[in-house]
């Protein structure tokens, strides 16, 4: 393209070097991203004054359909977005997305101080939204297909009673939205989440090709340039139209300022050729050394953060090894450039350190320092991992008939789990349930009980959102006797993590064997509000029906459980069983193979169905 991108326009020729005017479609973009948080309101408003409502409408929400084939609101959502950017580009991310509203508004806020937000360009980074939307939403498919999972529709959780049951607490919300939304923006340039971590802007670029809906140009263009100089999303708006007559970089979100500010109006948005097969050539990326060193660090970051005291969520990670991954290659830069800025800050001129640099060096070091201190306490908390691997089958045995023996090979790594357990908890700046809960199976395999009810009860404070520690101690008080707080502590635990089906079995099995069935099916039914789509729920249910002599209700959720999960065994031989007392024993046979159909090894059903043609044979 010609260089003479900034002739002027008719209107603007009396005025050399005037800049673009200010965007008319800027207000009615903030209003509506405005209006995006209003309705967020409602949606929480509508769950405080029912206890129940949609379930959470986010993208983030589609993950369930990848992991457990359950339809619910986001997955809905995000599919509706997909189609709508398939048709009119990211139009979604420009108006609607609650992220790009924070980054907007950082990078409002910057401007009104004097401070322009810098892109950092980098062809290795820009990768990192596609491989955590292939970790998030395809990984688990593939998963599912070689463990040969049945993939079909399980249910949908379109309502919920619990809204927070997936996402963070409030205080790690707050502080993801702050590096998300603000920190990105200073670091990595205007909209360097969506360009450098957003898994959803990966999945919306890759529809955004197909789209026929663009940014294009008619002849009417000057080549002022006001367009590139307006676009917040860092695309070089001029010199696409110029070569290709639209804008074909897929970081495009279709905010308009760039039509809004075009002298001549020849900018606009419309229908056509999508830009399939035309690549955007404006990104640049560092040399290979510099490269080297972003991945590097990002990586080192992003896995010594990741899930850190099981507080530290995915997107969080991202966003933070996105910032730290520009302040190592800053100081990279330090060494090997004569001249580095940090946004309008000279860090170092001529080959000499300027003032910036006297906050910045230590501000880097404090901040890489963190980093380093995360992955000590993420190396111990591996080491006793890895340690407690040994441990697992006793523990799983432990409160059994059946316990295995504790010999001195399992008695070495208790000792090592507990003394990389203390030194990843010594380390740590806050409690980390899993290394609590790791120590606490260490001691008890050491018999040393007090220790165990100790660290498991500091792993319950610190877990509030898992309910592993509260199964581990009512196993403990189940054994010791104390059946009315082993059935408190594994109410606790389904109430916070309605996915413990063994928790719930037990349960189950706790209070029917104290006569409380009443109790146990509103226990399981209010699980069932929660997991709307759980066929292990629906089993556990029948099961109860079944032992208080309700025979229609129980076969109900029977049925009901093999509809959410046909490869259940469990249901299957139940029903089985039920249809055969009731003299329908082909009924029955014809259950039980078609469920050896999907499972042809299963035991329980070829168990199940041997019994039954040697009952029913001449």
């Amino acid at each position: 393209m010609s260089n003479k991108i900034h002739k002027c326009a008719p209107e603007e020729r009396d005025h050399p070097g005037a800049g673009p005017r200010a965007s008319k479609v800027s207000r009615i973009r903030a209003w509506a991203l405005i209006a995006v948080h209003l309705v967020v309101a409602l949606h929480l408003a509508h769950w405080f004054a029912t206890g129940r409502t949609l379930s959470l409408i986010e993208p983030s929400e589609a993950m369930q359909f990848s992991k457990r084939s359950v339809i619910n609101a986001g997955l809905v959502f995000f599919g509706a977005v997909i189609l709508s950017t398939l048709l009119l580009g990211r139009f979604f991310c420009g108006w609607a997305c609650h992220l790009v509203a924070l980054q907007d508004l950082c990078r409002w806020l910057m401007l009104k101080v004097g401070i322009t937000p810098r892109p950092l360009r980098s062809r290795s980074l820009a990768l990192v939204p596609f491989l955590a939307a292939g970790y998030m939403f395809f990984w688990p498919l593939a998963y599912r297909i070689w463990i040969e999972d049945d993939l079909s529709v399980r249910g949908n959780e379109l309502y919920v009673q619990d809204i927070w049951s997936t996402m963070p607490g409030l205080w790690v919300g707050l502080a993801t939205f702050v590096v998300c939304g603000f920190a990105c923006v200073w670091f990595l340039g205007s909209k360097g989440f969506c360009t450098y971590a957003c898994p959803y802007g990966a999945i919306f670029s890759v529809a955004d090709k197909f789209a026929p809906g663009r940014i294009r140009v008619t002849d009417a263009c000057e080549q002022c340039g006001h367009c590139t100089q307006t676009c917040s999303s860092n695309v070089n708006v001029a010199r696409e139209v110029h070569e290709y007559g639209m804008v074909v970089d897929t970081n495009c979100m279709k905010c308009l300022d760039c039509v809004s500010v075009c002298p001549t109006n020849a900018l606009y948005f419309g229908f056509g050729a999508p830009a399939v097969g035309l690549k955007s050539k404006q990104t640049r990326g560092k040399g290979w050394g510099e490269e080297v060193l972003l991945t590097l660090v990002f990586c080192w970051t992003f896995f010594s953060v990741r899930g850190i005291y099981d507080m530290v969520p995915f997107l969080f990670a991202l966003g933070i090894a996105g910032c730290v991954a520009f302040f190592g290659l800053r100081c990279m830069q330090l060494i090997t450039r004569p001249n580095v800025k940090l946004l309008n800050t000279p860090l170092k001129s001529a080959g000499k350190l300027q003032p910036g640099a006297r906050w910045f060096l230590p501000a880097s070091i404090l901040l890489l320092a963190g980093v380093s201190q995360s992955s000590w306490v993420q190396f111990h908390g591996m080491r006793s991992a890895n340690a407690f691997a040994t441990l697992a089958p006793v523990k799983m045995s432990w409160f059994t008939q059946d316990r295995l023996p504790v010999d001195e090979e399992v008695k070495v790594a208790a000792k090592k789990v507990l003394a990389s357990g203390r030194l990843a908890m010594d380390a740590g700046l806050f409690s980390d349930p899993l290394r609590l809960m790791e120590s606490a199976w260490a001691a008890m395999i050491l018999d040393d009980q007090e220790m165990f009810t100790d660290l498991m009860g500091r792993a319950q404070e610190a877990a509030y959102r898992a309910g592993a520690p509260s199964v581990d101690l009512a196993h403990q008080a189940w054994a010791s006797g104390d059946l009315d707080r082993a059935a408190q502590l594994l109410a606790l635990a389904v109430e916070i993590d309605p996915d413990l089906h063994q928790a719930w079995g037990e349960l189950i099995e706790l209070e029917a064997g104290r006569g409380h069935l009443d109790k146990a099916i509103a226990q399981v039914r209010s699980g069932l509000d929660q997991r709307p789509a759980d066929g292990h729920l629906y089993d556990l249910l029948g099961s109860l029906y079944a032992a208080q002599g309700n025979s229609a209700a129980a076969q109900a959720a029977l049925q009901e459980a093999l509809k959410l999960e046909p490869r259940l065994s469990q249901p299957r031989v139940k029903l089985a069983q039920m249809l055969f007392m009731q003299g329908r024993p082909r009924e029955a046979a014809r259950l039980l193979r078609e469920g050896l159909d999907l499972a042809p090894e299963d035991p329980a059903l070829v168990s199940a169905l041997s019994q039954l043609e040697a009952a029913t044979a001449p």
